[in-house]
């Protein structure tokens, strides 16, 4: 049930702003993944937690080599399943996407109280904010030029493995944790101000909004909605940023269709309500090909791969196992990198290639 008060996300909405809106998804055509080949002539891979699994700890294939992390651990240290892809890292049960962060639809996530409030995004787009140019998606953010090509990888070479195509790159900047997915402020917390029905869709002026274009972009950003099951599995013009709360009933397979409206990194990621449950994923082509996959019992399981413009995609949820008697629910990720990030000079073996 959706909590309805005004008092307590007073401060949190002042915090926010939009600039404009534009509310329209581009109409793209179905793109055939075998024939749509990268920019830089590259063969389409994917990188998922089973990918990374299969390296056994082992990272000399990569290049550029990962040696140096923090100053006390080697960047094996972090292929731990007790570090940061495991369980107990930011992408589990316990961590900020999980049911005890700020997304959800129970009294202590924020996202329940701000949806209460209602339309707020003509007041938001009045003042400066986290939409403008100045905020976490503008040149100066993190997925800005310099901060993302520049400042990350000079960090150390783990940092590096953030960005796309890297073996960590599930935590970096183009993931859910990012600044274009549901923490930022495009998602159900953020600043745009849209209402929110039933289903989780944003609603201006009795119209559903699925982007937003800032005054200083020459390109819209899609919102990344928080739908519930049968609205995220039911949509019949789908994109490739939204989360979704849903449940495996027995041995049922939730599928959820995705489409990617340009030329882009797509990360994949379900996260279990329950640390006792371990989901896996499969993403497939318009016809049918497995174009992913991740079936880990070390890490949470995630997918990236690099999408063709007008890449459609059927997302399979299943439950691989569980450990407690409770309900099986979780929460899955679809974040697009924007036509910004295309292509990637990482490489190695974590990387498997699509279609041969």
């Amino acid at each position: 049930m959706r909590v309805r008060h005004l008092a307590l996300v007073l401060p949190i909405a002042t915090a926010c702003t939009a600039d404009a809106w534009d509310g329209e998804l581009e109409d793209v055509p179905d793109s055939d993944w075998a024939g749509d080949s990268k920019a830089d002539g590259t063969s389409r891979f994917f990188v998922s937690a089973s990918t990374v699994e299969a390296l056994n700890g082992d990272l000399s294939s990569l290049d550029p080599p990962c040696v140096t992390a923090d100053s006390f651990h080697s960047c094996e240290f972090y292929l731990s399943p007790s570090s940061a892809l495991g369980d107990v890292g930011p992408i589990g049960a316990f961590g900020p996407l999980g049911t005890l962060g700020p997304l959800g639809s129970n009294f202590w996530n924020v996202s329940a109280w701000m949806s209460g409030v209602g339309d707020w995004a003509s007041w938001s787009d009045s003042i400066e904010g986290p939409l403008s140019e100045a905020g976490p998606l503008g040149p100066d953010g993190p997925i800005g030029d310099r901060a993302y090509n520049e400042t990350l990888p000079s960090i150390n070479d783990w940092a590096k493995q953030l960005q796309a195509g890297g073996v960590w790159t599930v935590l970096g900047p183009l993931g859910p944790l990012g600044a274009l997915g549901p923490l930022g402020p495009l998602g159900p917390v953020g600043a745009h101000g849209f209402a929110v029905d039933e289903g989780g869709r944003y609603i201006h002026d009795d119209r559903v909004q699925r982007t937003v274009r800032p005054d200083w972009s020459d390109s819209s950003f899609e919102l990344v909605e928080q739908y519930d099951e049968d609205t995220a599995r039911s949509i019949s013009t789908p994109d490739a940023s939204y989360m979704a709360l849903g449940e495996i009933r027995g041995s049922e397979v939730d599928i959820y269709p995705a489409k990617s409206l340009r030329a882009q990194f797509v990360t994949v990621l379900v996260v279990p309500e329950k640390s006792l449950d371990d989901y896996d994923l499969v993403i497939k082509d318009s016809s049918g090909r497995v174009i992913g996959q991740s079936t880990s019992h070390s890490y949470i399981d995630w997918v990236q791969l690099p999408a063709p413009r007008g890449g459609r995609m059927s997302i399979e949820v299943s439950l691989a196992g569980s450990a407690q008697f409770f309900s099986k629910t979780y929460r899955l990720y679809v974040v697009g990198s924007t036509g910004r990030f295309t292509s990637t000079d990482i490489r190695g073996d974590h990387q498997q290639h699509l279609l041969q």
